[in-house]
């Protein structure tokens, strides 16, 4: 009887150099970098001010409104050619600040109080209620004050060139010359880099409100010019111009005028370099009224 023979099964094992485990550690540490910022985020929006939260909120929101047509008239520009400033009176929307304010911090006597309170719009738009009109104000000078104390170390003598204050007729924003830096060449209506890159900061600020516009020039008592009313009138001409180039809409602004020497900062020394200066004054809704009540009637040089 033949034996059986046996069978051999031989099972070759092919060793896997693959590397393991790797994957998982990436995706680990992208879910942890992503927690970590989202964690961040929660920290930073309740470490943060509100008015400062609303001034964001703001500077993202669209100041235009389009409508679809088919001429072509709800487009971005609102049916006006490139060279038009801006949109029309009915194609702008600017949105008023939130009446939210805060005791910390209070720069005017004239703000409301603190927390929240429930706007409610007249359905005019570009309008504002009287009642939230001081509280616009005074968080629009506050935000412009902040940003202005937050400016880098190179930009430290601009803060000496801005005032801000709330007067009978609106929030008024002065561009005030220092001595050895003026906002116009001696003797001229041409502003110089730094006039341009203070109206540029000025209009973000101007922009989110939707109160009409006043300009005045004033000099100084001194010999850069023999014909003060002019120059004064020339200079705030050129401001407002600078103003359309950063989207002021040209209907927002009601006068451009001049006032020489007559209305001194620093009535002492009316030949101090600070009398040089630029008023451009949002002004209040009853601001006819005021200046009528006062007899005061700027002539326009805009016809």
């Amino acid at each position: 009887m033949a034996s059986e023979q046996e069978i051999i099964i031989k099972v070759k094992k092919i060793k896997d150099n693959t590397a393991h485990g790797g994957a998982w550690k990436i995706a680990y540490a992208d879910f942890v970098t992503a927690m970590m910022a989202f964690f961040l985020l929660l920290w930073l929006l309740n470490a943060t001010e509100q008015e400062v939260l609303e001034g964001i909120s703001n500077y993202f929101t669209p100041n235009t409104l389009t409508e679809s047509g088919a001429s072509g008239s709800g487009g971005l520009f609102g049916g006006i050619t490139s060279n038009e400033p801006g949109p029309t009176d009915d194609k702008v929307h600017t949105a008023a600040l939130d009446q939210t304010t805060s005791t910390k911090g209070d720069l005017s006597a004239s703000t409301k109080g603190s927390g929240e309170t429930v706007e409610e719009s007249t359905g005019d738009v570009g309008k504002v209620d009287n009642e939230n009109e001081n509280a616009n104000f005074n968080t629009t000078k506050k935000l412009l004050e902040k940003a202005i104390d937050e400016l880098p170390p190179e930009l430290t003598d601009l803060k000496q060139s801005v005032m801000v204050d709330i007067t009978d007729e609106g929030m008024r924003i002065q561009f005030i010359d220092q001595s050895e830096k003026g906002n116009f060449k001696t003797g001229t209506s041409e502003l110089t880099p730094r006039a341009e890159m203070l109206v540029q900061f000025i209009a973000q600020y101007i922009s989110r409100l939707p109160n009409k516009i006043s300009i005045t020039g004033h000099t100084a008592n001194d010999g850069e010019s023999d014909n003060k009313w002019a120059l004064s009138i020339e200079r705030a001409n050129a401001t407002r111009r600078e103003l359309l180039k950063w989207n002021i809409p040209r209907q927002r602004i009601t006068y451009v005028t001049g006032k020489a020497d007559t209305e001194p900062l620093y009535s002492d020394d009316d030949s101090a370099a600070q009398n040089r200066r630029m008023a451009v004054v949002l002004q209040r809704k009853d601001v006819k009224k005021i200046l009528e009540s006062n007899q005061l009637k700027p002539p326009s040089i805009l016809q």
